[in-house]
């Protein structure tokens, strides 16, 4: 728990916002290069909004991604200049398509008490709703949902501001390899993909497509691990023209060249998920830590490159990107990584060091351990959680008062912060006096997981916490 190495680094790596991409005279707006991140809440131990947002503020991110409209989490996002993306649940999809008054009624219930305050940009129509049968029978209210609230949103005045789409899952393909030889599976190529494609490029917006080179890389003997986590430097993929040096970039390009055989040549696309777990079942044997930070750094770096822009077939167009995800959520079924793909424990430390503007290098971190570049301004506090055993809670306070004396003066007998004399009360008052110092350092507010952060003071009478 000593300050990371990446102290030098961390100081000034989180001013930078680049604008490097030419602009393109295609009908879209520049994006902001910025990373964003999917926001999900299946977990009975996560963070309030509050804390969880101050967070994402903290880590620079610029876009978040939500797969309901949660009011809690829109509240939160209020006035803090992020990119808001919002799900329309797939339960809800025939609802909405079932006439212009329906989405009417719920962007007024779902989008209106937020927007703009939170900026709301995409509204998402259900999520890979094309994925196996469960949702079968939402996919001819698709396009009736997506024009719906398109007309709904241009009636609230917003026309131009928030867009329409939805996310689909590779499987949407037929077939992706090579790239080239991309196209969308027959029952759903002319019939749904071919009008949603005509709708989104007529509005201009940009359809999600869910990115896991994880998975394929675990279902697939014929993939080598470092061409599916950006680090290939032999296993290319040659396909006419193109060189392929990872496995995301061909993905990508499948999509579009499945787009372009429908007539579609300038079809824009976000990756709407993607990310890799840090732990898994036995089975998982890809899914480690180390696999996880590498994965995600790397992706940090291709995003905001800003000489390496789009794919061998698309160079140039930035593609808006979510990594998923912000948390472990300990509530999601299946195998074990499904509750391993977050950045943060739901104690708001780090599951490792990521710097989210791209500017560290693999060779720069430190062996992967709980501790991160992460930073929060004034108004955050690192404090004791009280649910800690009193173990832990003991060890954290003697190592935050060994780091500094000065730290745990306050919590002396007849001092300001004395009372209440229990371990959960001192603990907090020296967890944060010692974040509060190494903070800028990359330090951490971990503590073995009995250090929570947040946004509420913590002060109480004359003992005024630090920030």
């Amino acid at each position: 728990m000593s300050p990371p190495l990446l102290l030098s680094l961390c100081l000034t790596l989180l001013t930078c916002q680049c604008h490097g991409q030419a602009p393109l005279n295609d009908g879209y707006a520049q994006q902001s290069r910025t990373l964003g991140i999917n926001y999900g809440t299946l977990g009975d131990n996560l963070p309030s909004p509050a804390d969880a947002v101050a967070a994402i503020k903290a880590m620079k991110i610029g876009r978040v991604k939500l797969f309901s409209p949660n009011a809690d989490i829109l509240t939160a996002l209020a006035n803090t200049g992020m990119e808001v993306v919002v799900a329309v649940p797939n339960e809800e999809i025939v609802a909405v398509g079932a006439s212009p008054a329906a989405a009417t009624a719920w962007v007024r219930l779902h989008i209106s008490p937020y927007h703009p305050e939170a900026n709301i940009v995409v509204i998402l129509v259900g999520n890979e709703i094309f994925t196996g049968t469960t949702f079968q029978s939402t996919w001819t209210s698709l396009l009736p949902a997506t024009q719906n609230l398109h007309a709904a949103i241009e009636s609230f005045g917003w026309s131009g501001q928030i867009r329409i789409s939805t996310a689909v899952a590779l499987d949407v393909l037929a077939s992706s390899f090579p790239p080239s030889a991309g196209t969308f599976r027959s029952d759903i190529a002319t019939s749904f993909v071919r009008p949603l494609l005509s709708f989104l490029t007529k509005t201009n917006s940009y359809l999600f497509v869910n990115v896991y080179p994880f998975l394929t890389y675990s279902s697939s003997s014929d993939i080598n691990l470092s061409y599916a986590m950006f680090a290939s430097t032999t296993d290319n993929v040659v396909d006419g023209g193109l060189t392929y040096t990872n496995l995301m970039d061909a993905q990508l390009d499948a999509v579009y060249a499945a787009a372009t055989k429908l007539g579609f040549t300038s079809l824009r696309i976000a990756i709407g998920e993607t990310g890799w777990p840090s732990a898994g079942d036995s089975t998982e044997v890809a899914a480690t830590i180390d696999n996880a930070a590498n994965y995600n750094r790397r992706l940090v770096r291709k995003i905001l490159s800003t000489t390496q822009i789009g794919t061998p077939a698309r160079p140039g167009v930035f593609i808006p990107t979510y990594i998923f995800a912000l948390f472990n959520e300990n509530l999601k079924p299946g195998v074990s990584s499904e509750r391993n793909w977050g950045l943060l424990h739901p104690n708001l430390s780090p599951v490792y060091a990521i710097d989210l503007t791209g500017q560290i290098y693999d060779s720069q971190y430190s062996p992967n351990s709980n501790s991160s570049p992460l930073q929060t301004g004034s108004g955050t506090w690192c404090i004791s959680n009280e649910n800690s055993d009193p173990v832990t809670l003991e060890n954290g306070l003697n190592f935050a008062c060994g780091a500094d004396v000065e730290f745990c003066k306050a919590i002396q007998p007849s001092a300001s912060c004395y009372l209440p004399s229990t371990i959960v009360s001192h603990a907090a008052w020296a967890f944060n006096n010692y974040w509060q110092k190494y903070k800028g350092a990359g330090g951490s507010c971990s503590f073995s997981g009995a250090g929570v952060l947040t946004s509420t003071d913590p002060s109480y009478g004359a003992c005024v916490f630090p920030h």
